[in-house]
């Protein structure tokens, strides 16, 4: 074969050398003396020798084919390579380089991100650059660069018109991190559910929006292959959110409102009428969504303070009747029969009723009988004397301040009414009222505190208590006999500390078939008069005590009762026993019990 002339390198390869083409040659060569040596049968080396020469002649071709290729594209680009969607085939590198500058500035200066929102992302704010030059050097190389086969791929590729060089470009990957994030703030959102609402007598509708989650890993990503591949724009990659509660929901909840709110509602009992207006009606309204609904139902706080007028006037606190003093006469105050709507039964009608477009509803109306009526306090008034007792507050030297203790406590229990089977309790009357300090008795001992008197007060309604035939539940005597009162027949009362603790009280118990009244008072003749009123009850009561021992160290008193009850004695017999102490005065002076004066009974 004569290759006289003819560039043995093609795309680098030395033919002469190459063992897939020269070397075949020399193979074919050595082949054939094998064949005269006997080592092959004859038609074996005939085929043999027809495949070689078939292969010189197309590797011939081939390189002559590429050879001529590489002749008449020498200095250009190969026809079929592009640069950012920018054909650069058949042009020197300086031709494609401005066509390829003026596609990256249009395609790089700015990357358009489409989505929920749309927005640009500058090429300085991304931190892009590009390299034009060393751009179209990678594009000549297409086709010339590389190892045999690498050239072959690349140069088929060029002639099938799908070489397609990527641009030399950079960019700052964190700002791309920075602004996919920034955008994400601006585009993520919750979901605006629609809504209802009534003002004054309209009902408007609040349209719902879909809300977004932008996948910010994967935007980065397709902004980075926006920039890499030369595009220029670009799309968000996340999801919508719908909302719980869309616009027709919302739409279909107004127009029940609409329909509740269509005219006024009339409210009635007996000849009295009261009007809701649409608006009054409306602000009544509760919308709560409900599994992508929205139930409209009445609110029973606002129903009420709409229907406030009607309410108020058919409520009434039942008045008990009661007792006043009209100076020494007892008079009854009426009672008065309570009332009140049934607001169960009456919210219960509207609730069904406006949705069924009723207007019009009687109101529900009950009474609330008071415990004690007029007739049943005239029954129970208290109008006999039952008891009454006096104590000589003079024996007790005095500048004035103890008489008025006296006064301010039996003004605290004058006039009070105690109900059938309540306990009256002294303490509970007397206890943090403005007294005087004057002298009172402490462990026996005389002393300065205020409340002095208190126990006198104390110790004649007790003994009128007795009388009048009530139930004494509390009592205590005194640490030491007393000269305005009879030993037994006293009873003392005490505050305690701060706590209450060591309180002593008197108490008795309402124990007739109607109420009592107390009055007590400080005449002038100086005595002291405690009085128990109530209904007849033919009951009598006679006191007594005795002493059963009398000595300079204590003294014991025994105290009797008789209870006498419709001319049959129901009780005759000791009531309690007392010890007294003597009493140490003020200047430390032992009074023993049989020097302190003993007064007699004084009903």
């Amino acid at each position: 074969m004569a290759l006289t002339g003819f560039n043995h390198k093609i795309y680098g390869i030395d033919l002469a050398s190459n063992p897939r083409v020269g070397g075949r040659l020399e193979t074919y060569k050595s082949s054939r003396k094998t064949v005269s040596g006997g080592g092959y049968p004859r038609g074996s080396s005939r085929g043999r020798r027809k495949v070689s020469i078939v292969v010189l002649v197309v590797c011939a071709v081939l390189a002559g084919a590429v050879a001529l290729d590489y002749w008449s594209n020498s200095g250009r680009i190969y026809n079929g390579v592009s640069v950012a969607g920018v054909d650069v085939g058949g042009k020197t590198t300086g031709e494609a380089e401005a066509q390829v500058q003026e596609r990256l500035a249009q395609n790089l200066d700015e990357i358009d991100l489409s989505g929920p929102q749309d927005f640009t992302l500058g090429a300085r704010q991304l931190g892009v650059s590009y390299d034009v030059p060393a751009t179209m050097d990678r594009a000549y190389e297409i086709g010339r660069g590389g190892n045999v086969l690498e050239r072959l791929t690349s140069r088929l590729q060029a002639a099938y018109g799908s070489a397609e060089v990527s641009p030399e470009i950079g960019y700052d990957p964190a700002r791309v991190d920075a602004l996919t994030q920034a955008v994400a703030q601006r585009v993520d959102g919750q979901p605006r559910e629609a809504s209802v609402a009534v003002e004054g007598a309209e009902v408007l509708v609040g349209e719902s929006r879909e809300g977004y989650g932008m996948n910010v890993p994967a935007t980065a990503a397709n902004i980075r292959a926006a920039i890499e591949g030369a595009t220029g724009e670009t799309e968000m990659v996340g999801e919508t959110v719908e909302p719980a509660v869309d616009t027709p929901a919302a739409e279909a909840a107004a127009t029940e409102a609409r329909d509740v709110m269509s005219g006024e509602v009339s409210l009635s009992t007996g000849e009295e009428e009261w009007t809701l207006t649409p608006a009054e009606v409306g602000q009544t309204l509760d919308f709560v969504p409900k599994g992508g609904e929205i139930d409209v139902a009445l609110n029973r706080e606002r129903l009420r303070a709409a229907a406030s007028e009607p309410i108020q006037a058919l409520t009434a606190e039942p008045r008990e009747a009661g007792y006043e003093l009209n100076g020494d006469e007892v008079v009854v105050t009426a009672s008065q029969t309570g009332m009140a709507v049934d607001e169960q039964a009456f919210f219960a009608d509207l609730e069904t009723g406006l949705f069924e477009g009723r207007r019009e509803y009687e109101i529900p109306v009950v009474t609330d009988e008071p415990e004690l009526v007029t007739a049943e306090a005239e029954a129970l008034k208290p109008t006999d004397l039952l008891g009454k007792y006096r104590t000589d507050y003079a024996v007790v030297p005095d500048d004035g301040k103890r008489v008025e203790n006296l006064e301010i406590a039996s003004e605290a229990v004058d006039g009070l009414f105690v109900a059938p089977g309540e306990i009256f309790s002294m303490n509970e009357n007397v206890a943090g009222l403005d007294y005087n300090a004057t002298k009172v008795i402490i462990d026996g001992k005389e002393t300065l505190a205020d409340g002095g008197g208190l126990c006198q007060v104390t110790s004649t309604l007790y003994m009128a208590a007795n009388y009048a035939g009530l139930d004494i539940t509390e009592r205590s005597p005194h640490y030491a006999q007393l000269p305005y009162i009879r030993p037994g027949l006293d009873a003392t009362v005490w505050f305690g500390d701060e706590n209450g603790v060591g309180a002593l009280d008197m108490k008795f118990e309402n124990t007739s078939d109607g109420y009592v009244l107390i009055r007590q008072r400080v005449a002038a003749d100086g005595y002291l008069y405690a009085e128990v009123y109530g209904k007849p009850s033919n009951t009598k009561v006679e006191m007594t005590s005795e002493p059963k021992y009398m000595g300079a160290d204590y003294s014991k008193w025994n105290t009797y009762q008789k209870v006498t009850k419709d001319g049959e004695v129901i009780y005759d017999g000791l009531l309690h026993k007392d010890t007294y102490n003597p009493l140490i005065d003020e200047k430390g002076k032992t009074i023993p019990p049989p020097e302190v004066p003993v007064p007699a009974v004084r009903q």
